[in-house]
């Protein structure tokens, strides 16, 4: 029978034991004897109320005879179960385990890969940085003559944004390759990058903290010892050492990369975008920039044409352009940690002598809501693997442009009347028109405060149609072609608000001739820097037979 673990892949169990829990009094723990890696951990305190059961998942080492060893071990080096466990109940897909939102059980495939989240990404492209906990892990030394150990780095990122939120880092070890006990584990803390450390305590990493304010940036260095008469596996697709994240109150979506695993090979990682966070002035409305850069770092030798390059695009608010310019052909020399580093340039171009992100010249450097630019970095290094990085930017308003709409596609074009849109009356059709009937649903369309892609005056601003009476009638000349009545007046065209349509109604007299007539619009909430801006449109009404 399947074991469900919330909302992982089902997990087939060989058995199942269940024995006294001794850090939870009255409760239990079960030991569950898994074919692919389950790693469970709590973002909080382990000291379980006593109603609290505990789990223990176990499975092989490479070698046989020994398991594999997550989170804190016992005194006697045995792996010990995290609580958080309320029932295992059975259900037609499998025994379900049912447990605290804070403990969590990743499970993972044979390679130590658990299930992509859905529909996730590791940046937004909308400006704001993804809210996006993550761990990874290096292999930096395979056992040498040199040095003994196997020696990899686990870095944790939490953004700033989850401060005060609760966490846990832990890892763990295949015993069937790896010694435990006094220095054949140890590791010790460090900022990302530091690649060297003076003390490093013993035992496995399993730490619990709470997310500082300015979040979590955080190496941990940790070497082990083979085993007596071991060799690393000739197989490099198998899970060495694994690490995990646990992040407290459901803060985390996107659960695929807080689980990493240590090989038997030197790692090779996706290659490294490092871009300022103004990699972008703030830009004035209808302008580019040029010899922008940013540079990209790898830990794989670059080989023949298959070399470290990025490609770029812009996202104007959901638009996007390519980048001009690109060229990632400046060699730097390479850091600690990298094989190759190239400096790349491009430019921005003019997209659109309308668009801004920032509507009030006045606080550039605000977005207006929903707004967004961003430069989106992919990179792709020797080996085809890629990295992605948003970059968001500003463009600031430059003037308040006037408001735009669009009238019904029954307004035509009539030799005549020249160029002027006309709703065209033809008294002598077998069957009158709409425009004979003086019915036109949806006369004026997509009412806005600014040109279409001024998209930071259509978020901030308002609009509204003037040139028209209390009635809504509209301005109009040459009047003799419309009826009129003893109740109503004059029949000439005015506005019908149907919900967020604007409809056109009049009468007809019958009377040969033409009628002009203005629609108007004009903007409210606009920069107290910038002046009010309207729009006339000119349209006509003819009568012929």
């Amino acid at each position: 029978m399947p074991l469900v673990f919330q909302d992982e892949d089902v997990v087939q169990f060989g058995a199942m034991q269940v024995l006294p829990f001794a850090a939870s009094p009255g409760a239990s723990q079960t030991i569950v004897r898994t074919q692919v890696p389950v790693l469970c951990g709590s973002a909080v305190a382990t000291s379980a109320p006593a109603n609290k059961n505990g789990i223990n998942p176990q499975f092989a080492g490479y070698y046989p005879g020994s398991n594999f060893k997550f989170g804190a071990l016992n005194a006697s080096a045995q792996q010990t179960a995290v609580d958080g466990i309320g029932f295992w109940n059975y259900r037609p897909n499998g025994l379900v385990v049912q447990a605290e939102a804070t403990t969590h059980c990743y499970v993972l495939d044979a390679h130590g890969v658990r299930k992509a989240s859905a529909g996730l990404f590791s940046d937004t492209f909308d400006g704001n940085p993804a809210i996006d906990p993550s761990i990874t892990t290096s292999v930096a030394t395979l056992p040498s003559f040199s040095s003994p150990y196997y020696t990899y780095y686990v870095d944790v990122r939490i953004p700033a944004q989850l401060a005060g939120t609760p966490y846990r880092v832990r890892d763990g070890f295949d015993s069937s390759v790896f010694a435990y006990g006094g220095a054949a584990a140890r590791y010790c803390e460090v900022a990302i990058g530091v690649t060297q450390c003076s003390v490093l305590p013993e035992g496995n990493v399993d730490v619990q903290r709470t997310v500082p304010a300015g979040g979590v940036s955080q190496r941990y260095i940790v070497q082990r010892l083979l085993n007596s008469g071991v060799a690393l596996p000739a197989d490099t697709g198998v899970p060495l050492t694994m690490a995990a994240l646990y992040v407290a109150d459901g803060s985390d979506d996107n659960l695929a990369n807080n689980v990493s695993v240590g090989y038997s090979q030197l790692s090779d990682l996706a290659p490294t975008i490092i871009a300022a966070t103004n990699l972008v002035p703030n830009l004035a409305e209808g302008t580019g920039a040029t010899n922008l850069s940013f540079v990209l770092t790898d830990d794989t030798l670059e080989s023949g044409s298959q070399l470290l390059g990025a490609t770029v695009t812009i996202d104007f608010n959901g638009t996007l352009v390519p980048a001009t310019n690109v060229g990632c052909s400046q060699i730097e020399t390479p850091q600690s940690g990298e094989a190759v580093r190239r400096t790349c340039r491009f430019d921005i171009p003019s997209f659109d002598p309308d668009f801004a992100t920032d509507a009030d010249p006045a606080a550039a450097g605000t977005y207006a809501p929903g707004v967004h630019a961003a430069v989106l970095i992919t990179a792709t290094d020797s080996r085809g693997q890629q990295s992605t990085k948003a970059v968001p930017f500003h463009v600031v308003s430059g003037d308040n442009d006037p408001p735009s709409f669009t009238l019904s596609t029954l307004v035509e074009e009539y030799a005549p009347n020249g160029k002027t849109p006309t709703l065209l009356c033809k008294l002598s059709a077998q069957q009158l028109s709409s425009q004979c009937a003086g019915v036109i649903a949806d006369f004026v369309n997509q009412l806005r405060p600014g040109p279409a892609r001024a998209a930071d005056e259509n978020a901030t601003q308002g609009v509204f149609l003037g040139a028209a009476d209390a009635s809504n009638r509209l301005s109009c000349s040459g009047t003799s072609i419309f009826s009129s009545n003893l109740s109503d007046g004059l029949q000439s065209p005015r506005y019908i608000y149907n919900g967020s349509h604007i409809d056109l109604d009049y009468r007809l007299s019958g009377t040969l001739g033409t009628a002009e007539c203005n629609v108007a619009a004009g903007d409210v909430n606009f920069p107290s820097t910038q002046a009010y801006n309207f729009r006339f449109q000119t349209f006509r009404i003819t009568v012929i037979n």
